[in-house]
């Protein structure tokens, strides 16, 4: 247990180069090619408010195999080379995972910070297990649970099962002693490495910094906030296993700081029109300008003196922009789908095929 991210585990244990990320990943994926080689099939039903068939069948590398008649099922093969249910290139997959750790964390009124160390544990934990061999609503339960236990805000394991299957009741079994089961097996792939430094931190002290003489740069509240959500969302990237966490909250800082105040020159023309309103709302837009040209001034000068890697920062950008033009994307009732045919299917006896109805939705 280290105070300090620079003597800790998380530096040296769990801290990645984009080039070991990949290596490990890319034994995951030898791995998946031998177990599941088949590949996943389902069956689409072309029903009316059904799953967009668009959405499921445009995706390149699928294999779709249609009918002539539109209302037959549609039969489909995703392969196993297929990015879907990967949790390194599905990004659906990733934003639904995040989904379900807020979900049962606002029920049970966790800290945010305790959540964010179940969204590493799981990421940690996927990089070394495929999602196809394990439940994944038992592994976000159990990363909530422990997570909860490493920040000192524990919950009763009989409360967290019994919430967690309000929301999840086909796949998680009423007997706690399973989450106690998958809480050493998490334990086991996360080395016991278990101490987690947020940049929530990094970003109090940076802000702090920013309010001294030397800067002078006052960060509003709300401001602070919408810096706060951005580290929240990049919880779903790779960033907190590649970047120190005062990396990631400075990028997240940058985009606060060159987004704020905002005033597009269409909002000058309003509902009043006359020309001295039109003068007031000129000035006040370019004085709008010069305050923003003054904060990314300061801000540029605060992290070329703080000899932070700027090419981190850079790509921590990249990363969340990368992210929220996934996020565009995200189509939810598809990768439940998946996941319900991918764990709810070996149930169904003489059944070869899962088939999704407006029910299954």
């Amino acid at each position: 247990m280290s105070a300090s991210y620079w003597t800790s585990t998380q530096r040296f244990q769990w801290q990645h180069t984009k080039e070991s990320l990949d290596k490990e990943r890319q034994k995951l994926w030898i791995l998946e090619y031998q177990l599941f080689p088949q590949g996943l099939n389902i069956v689409i039903d072309p029903k009316p408010n059904n799953l967009n068939l668009d959405s499921a069948t445009k995706n390149p590398g699928n294999n779709v195999s249609l009918s002539g008649n539109m209302n037959v099922p549609v039969t489909k093969n995703i392969p196993i080379s297929h990015r879907d249910l990967h949790y390194d290139k599905d990004f659906n997959l990733r934003i639904y995972c995040y989904f379900l750790i807020m979900k049962l964390g606002r029920r049970l009124n966790i800290r945010q910070c305790a959540l964010a160390t179940a969204q590493i544990y799981l990421s940690r934990f996927l990089i070394k297990v495929s999602i196809r061999e394990i439940n994944l609503y038992l592994l976000v339960t159990t990363c909530v649970y422990l997570a909860c236990k490493v920040e000192e805000c524990p919950q009763y394991i009989r409360t967290l099962v019994s919430e967690a299957r309000s929301l999840w009741p086909e796949f998680i079994p009423p007997d706690p002693t399973k989450i106690t089961e998958f809480e050493f097996y998490l334990i086991e792939e996360l080395e016991s490495y278990l101490i987690v430094h947020h940049s929530y931190t990094s970003m109090e002290q940076i802000i702090n910094i920013l309010n001294d003489k030397k800067y002078n740069l006052v960060i509003s509240s709300e401001d602070i906030q919408n810096c706060w959500s951005l580290i929240n969302d990049s919880y779903i990237s790779d960033v907190h296993l590649l970047y120190p966490p005062h990396v990631i909250a400075m990028a997240c800082l940058f985009i606060t700081i060159c987004i704020r105040g905002k005033v597009s020159k269409s909002s000058l023309n309003g509902t009043q029109s006359s020309t001295n309103s039109l003068k007031i709302n000129n000035d006040n837009y370019n004085n709008s300008l010069n305050i923003d040209r003054r904060s990314h001034s300061i801000f540029n000068r605060f992290m070329a003196e703080s000899h932070v890697d700027l090419d981190e920062v850079m790509d921590t950008i990249q990363e969340l922009i990368t992210l929220y033009d996934h996020w565009d994307k995200y189509h939810e009732s598809w990768i439940k789908f998946l996941l319900h045919t991918l764990y709810l299917r070996p149930n169904r006896v003489n059944q070869p095929h899962a088939s999704i109805t407006p029910d299954n939705l």
